[in-house]
């Protein structure tokens, strides 16, 4: 009998193709529908993206055998839960690195160059003067050093010839600036580009406080989570004048609520949560998770475990 895969949420064609040659895929989303969590009751596997799968869910998922993470952040899954049952949970750790720091550096030279306003004056009829910036010669402050906060220090580095320092209490060695604290790195940026996962540690990271010992000019990027930044404080901050502006990607509820304070602040840049959304970036992430679920389906070792204890 071929396993049940359940896919809440749409993935790219090549890693259905890997999934459908030998499982039943089920995938309301081929049919317009919105996922039912009740699917997951006939599940062997899961493959998420924004879909949640919490403690309460697992209980009710006793065929479960794998869940794999189309990304990186895995906030929306119970691990400790899904530990507890033994239940492996994958991620695919470098399928969408170099579109996230590609995306983080569009934001970078959109806030340095002014563009989003420049362009709605353009549209506006107005021929406005915008004095921006250049990153050349300025610091970038990095909090997480893994994979994607490495590939932005690289370009930062080599592509605009900016000054690179960094944090992560993981990290020992590297070619890089690696500074002992966060206060040190964020009193030495004069840009600010955050990759930590959201964590109970990482939770609001950049708050009111911390948000005191950046230099006026300096500029918030963020393609991590939401979570990591206290939104209020930051809204306070950029409305006072106290930074010179922010691009973010995440935020703590998404989509935006109407009534949030961000869409009142000034200097601020938002994109819908699209730094992984490039063409091969999908790709790559989907045909990992299918790759991943389909190994430990057939009694094999998955490349990328995040709980790797729960494994024979």
């Amino acid at each position: 009998m071929k396993p049940t895969v359940f896919i809440p949420d749409p993935i790219a064609a090549s890693g259905m193709a890997l999934l459908q040659a030998g499982c039943n895929c089920l995938a309301p989303w081929l049919e317009g529908k919105k996922p039912d969590k009740e699917l997951l009751a006939q599940a062997d596997a899961v493959i998420v993206r924004v879909f949640e799968i919490r403690a309460d869910d697992l209980s009710r998922a006793t065929r479960l055998k794998v869940i794999a993470k189309h990304g990186v952040g895995v906030d929306n899954i119970d691990l400790a839960a899904a530990t507890a049952r033994r239940i492996p949970v994958l991620w695919t750790p470098t399928a969408n690195a170099n579109a996230v720091a590609e995306h983080t550096m569009a934001l970078m030279l959109a806030l340095a160059r002014n563009l989003y306003p420049a362009c709605a004056a353009t549209f506006a009829g107005k021929w406005a003067k915008f004095e921006g910036v250049e990153l050349a010669g300025n610091t970038l402050g990095v909090l997480g050093f893994g994979r994607i906060g490495r590939r932005v220090a690289q370009m930062a580095r080599h592509g605009f010839a900016m000054e690179v320092r960094a944090y992560d209490p993981l990290v020992t060695q590297s070619d890089f600036t690696l500074e002992s604290s966060i206060e040190a790195v964020l009193r030495a940026a004069d840009f600010l580009t955050l990759h930590v996962p959201l964590t109970l540690e990482t939770r609001h990271l950049i708050n009111t406080a911390r948000l005191q010992w950046l230099k006026p000019n300096c500029r918030i990027i963020n393609t991590s989570r939401g979570g990591v930044i206290d939104e209020t404080a930051l809204a306070q901050a950029l409305q006072s004048g106290r930074l010179a502006g922010a691009a973010l990607d995440v935020f703590e509820q998404e989509p935006l609520p109407a009534d949030h304070p961000f869409l009142r602040a000034p200097n601020l840049l938002l994109t819908p949560h699209i730094s992984s959304s490039t063409r091969e970036s999908l790709a790559r992430m989907a045909q990992d998770a299918a790759q991943g679920v389909l190994d430990v389906l057939q009694g094999k070792k998955p490349k990328y475990p995040i709980n790797p204890e729960v494994l024979p």
